[in-house]
């Protein structure tokens, strides 16, 4: 079978990528790929699985957590249709609120947006809607010329925004354009690639919908799932939900706007502050309860038909307030996912802000609920990301049968001599060992690598309380402008921050942030805007309530609770702020650990194997030789 490679020539590694990604497909097996950064994943793996659908009537699903990461499977496509005069058709789907035209829903909040969109529809009152899909029969007759017209333009991949900016160019009768989700789905039914978020697929209502609509079967779907190590955390918390006494007394303000009275919000208030004075006992925040405390608590009522009354009068609040959020909304998709039953569900009462708030939490344990129905169906899959280690662990965490599986590690495409990794063992953010003395001797490691460092770098840090404390050491000596994560920073904010700090490539800037954080993961910084990362201890997750019933449930299940949910969760995220320096073979940089811990059996068997590292208490010295071997002006 010819494979459509895009480009001319092909690394080794690379190569070894694609041959296991076609035997995989060819094979109905699953491929779990640890391939680091600049080795062409997207290539290795679409390459052969578009090839192999060509052939055998098969549909490419190339799933992504991030709409940025879009653009290149799109233009793949493009760049195999232009090379081998293919007329490979792919499809670029987001969310709906992110294509939609209509002035009065662009502001909505995501969950108002889909029930106000539902509404619209259902008093045939979207002119978008009707100009694609039509409400009467004139309507109808109309939107089939229009599509015939945008099918006919339609060739390759176009990437969401232009399909948008298409669809609100036509000059309808009514003044509206085309509703570019509507065209979306319909273009998709012949698509041979479908480019979308992992919850396309991986949300059981919203792939219920989608598959309908595009007349495709999981079992003729090849999946590729990009940077998967997100994957089983993002549906543990898609199956999560969270009631609070904020929230309802924001639904009790709602309904007091529609003149609605709505005791059982009153109900569910009394019920879990009497939940919460009966299990949270002194000096703690936090306990265990079980389904039915709650429903005795609200009298038995009846939570099902609560949730449905709920639903029903927030689709009525959202009609005259359609700007807004509803907290009516939240509740009663809370009730209904309250009720579902599984020993891999906790349920937890917590107190927060001295008591004055209560949360009833409920939280999943176990990602595999969702992803094994999915993985078992479909023809092929295979999961890629450059911290996909242990592969067993994700194989368990997302119940992968072992018959079905291959495990391969890739080596990394660029020179060993461009980066410097260093361990520095003379400092632990460890919990018991953190002190003044600790976090100044901390200030003082990261300033003498940072005097070495002619450019950008980045400190990363595993909470924001540790990164607030050794910040009091630093501010005052560091010569450079400072750029500092806070807590809560919105979208703007956090975009309007990066955008200075990689202003300052050339002289040099300081970002210090959170690992596991937006600065730390999924962001790519260009050359020199990042030449130097400083991984500031072990960015573990906070042993609360949940933590510990995480561990506990992985230990029962699979025997490694503390690796598979504490351990291993936090060097990825450390070796994924690392993975920030170098992007590009012509990158240099240098990359610091700042613990002890990182020499311990435990986490260093987590590493990646090909991160060479040199343990030092005088990180200074090598980074000052490093870049007078590599000159401080090169990048």
């Amino acid at each position: 079978m010819q494979v459509y490679f895009p480009h001319d020539s092909i690394r080794e590694e690379q190569n070894k990528l694609l041959a296991d990604s076609l035997s995989a497909i060819e094979q109905k097996k699953h491929l779990l790929a640890h391939a680091p950064s600049g080795l062409g994943k997207t290539s290795a793996t679409m390459s052969p699985a578009i090839s192999y659908a060509l052939a055998e009537n098969k549909t490419v699903f190339f799933l992504t957590p991030k709409i940025s990461q879009h653009e290149i499977a799109v233009q793949l496509v493009n760049d195999i249709n232009k090379k081998f005069g293919l007329d490979i058709l792919g499809i670029d789907m987001v969310g709906k609120r992110y294509m939609c035209s209509h002035p009065f829903l662009r502001d909505a909040d995501d969950n108002a947006f889909y029930e106000l969109c539902k509404r619209l529809r259902k008093k045939e009152a979207c002119e978008f809607y009707a100009n694609t899909c039509g409400f009467t029969s004139e309507q109808r007759t109309r939107a089939r010329l229009y599509l015939t017209q945008l099918k006919k333009e339609y060739k390759g991949a176009w990437h969401h925004i232009n399909l948008k900016e298409r669809c609100e160019s036509f000059e309808c009768s009514n003044g509206a354009g085309l509703c570019s989700y509507e065209a979306a789905l319909q273009i998709a039914k012949k698509a041979n690639v479908v480019i979308a978020d992992y919850f396309h697929i991986f949300n059981p209502k919203i792939r219920q919908i989608v598959m309908q609509r595009l007349n495709k079967e999981l079992c003729d779907s090849i999946v590729i799932v990009d940077e998967a190590h997100n994957l089983p955390e993002r549906l543990r918390k898609l199956m999560s939900a969270t009631l609070s006494t904020k929230i309802i007394a924001n639904a009790e303000k709602e309904a007091q706007k529609l003149n609605a009275k709505l005791e059982e919000l009153k109900t569910i208030k009394i019920a879990l502050k009497e939940i919460a004075k009966k299990r949270i006992s002194d000096g703690k925040n936090d306990a265990l309860i079980n389904r039915k405390e709650f429903e005795l608590a609200m009298h038995n009522c009846d939570l099902l038909e609560l949730s449905i009354k709920l639903n029903e009068l927030a689709s009525e609040y959202l009609e005259m307030f359609p700007y807004g959020r509803s907290a009516m909304l939240r509740i009663s998709s809370f009730l209904e996912k309250w009720l579902m039953q599984d020993d891999s569900f906790i349920r937890i009462i917590r107190r927060e802000s001295n008591g004055k708030k209560i949360l009833l939490q409920l939280k999943a344990l176990d990602s595999s609920i969702i992803s094994r129905p999915i993985f078992d169906e479909v023809h092929a899959s295979i999961l890629m990301s450059g911290t996909l280690l242990p592969q067993k662990m994700y194989a368990d965490l997302l119940g992968l049968e072992e018959e079905r599986t291959m495990m391969r590690e890739y080596k990394s495409p660029f020179p060993e001599e461009n980066k410097l990794t260093l361990v520095v063992p003379s400092s632990t953010t460890k919990y018991c060992e953190r002190s003044f003395n600790e976090y100044k001797k901390i200030a003082g490691i990261i300033i003498r690598c940072i005097d070495e460092i002619p450019g950008n770098v980045a400190v990363f840090f595993p909470s924001f309380e540790v990164l607030n404390a050794v910040n009091s050491f630093l501010s005052a000596e560091i010569k450079r402008p400072i750029f500092l994560q806070r807590e809560r920073m919105n979208t703007k904010e956090r975009f309007a921050l990066l955008n200075e700090f990689r202003k300052n490539s050339e002289k040099g800037a300081v970002l210090l942030a959170v690992a596991a954080g937006s600065f730390a993961e999924g962001i790519d910084y260009i050359g020199r805007q990042l030449i130097g990362a400083i991984i500031v201890g072990i960015p573990l997750r906070e042993m609360d309530l949940e933590q510990e019933c995480l561990i506990e449930y992985y230990e029962r299940k699979f025997g490694a609770g503390w690796h598979y949910a504490y351990i291993n969760p936090a060097i990825t995220h450390a070796v994924q702020a690392a993975g920030r320096v170098i992007r590009d073979r012509n990158d240099k940089g240098v990359i610091v650990f700042l613990d002890k811990r990182y020499l311990w059996r435990n986490f260093s068997k987590c590493f990646p194997k090909d991160i060479k590292r040199i343990i030092s208490n005088e990180p200074e010295k090598y980074i000052a030789e490093f870049w007078k071997k590599h000159g401080a002006a090169s990048s």
